[in-house]
């Protein structure tokens, strides 16, 4: 195992449970209330939903590092006379901004498109991971924290392109 690897994963599940309380209240979600709670707990799930489930986390992150390989594919040449740095950095930035902003709209069609054992199958992991909150309030949070996330970078993304 990396370093990289342990920090990560020592610091991201402590920076979720602090985070949390705050997103809750900025963005007043709602916790699952206590009777889907038992119905969730209670059902017996297939094996591969566990499969089903880690595939859609696969594909929402891979939507940010599909921008950023090609940013740093395509950005040389889309910024030629540049420092081959600042296709990296747009990438990087473009990145988490995709991780927001496309991650809710796949969720978005992930969530319609799914059965309703399988999207009690999806509440009984985030109970679990302790982001128990609905799933429609996420998709709009995730809209919202994309647009302000890209509100605050966007004198970085003016800088980068005019630089």
């Amino acid at each position: 195992m990396s370093s990289t690897q342990f920090w990560t994963g020592m610091l991201v599940p402590q920076l979720i449970k602090w985070v949390n309380p705050y997103l809750k209240r900025y963005f007043k979600l709602a916790e699952i209330d206590n009777k889907a709670k038992t119905r969730v707990f209670s059902k017996t799930y297939p094996a591969y939903f566990g499969f089903l489930y880690s595939l859609w986390f696969m594909v929402l992150f891979s939507t940010g590092f599909i921008v950023l390989i090609w940013f740093m594919t395509s950005g040389p040449t889309l910024f030629a006379g540049k420092s081959y740095a600042v296709p990296v950095f747009l990438g990087f930035i473009n990145m988490i901004g995709v991780w927001f902003i496309a991650g809710a709209t796949l969720n978005f069609v992930f969530w319609q498109i799914s059965s309703e054992n399988f999207r009690d199958y999806i509440k009984f992991r985030q109970i679990k991971s302790g982001w128990a909150f609905y799933i429609n309030q996420q998709i709009i949070t995730l809209f919202k924290i994309g647009i302000i996330y890209y509100i605050v970078t966007s004198p970085l993304i003016a800088y980068l392109l005019i630089r």
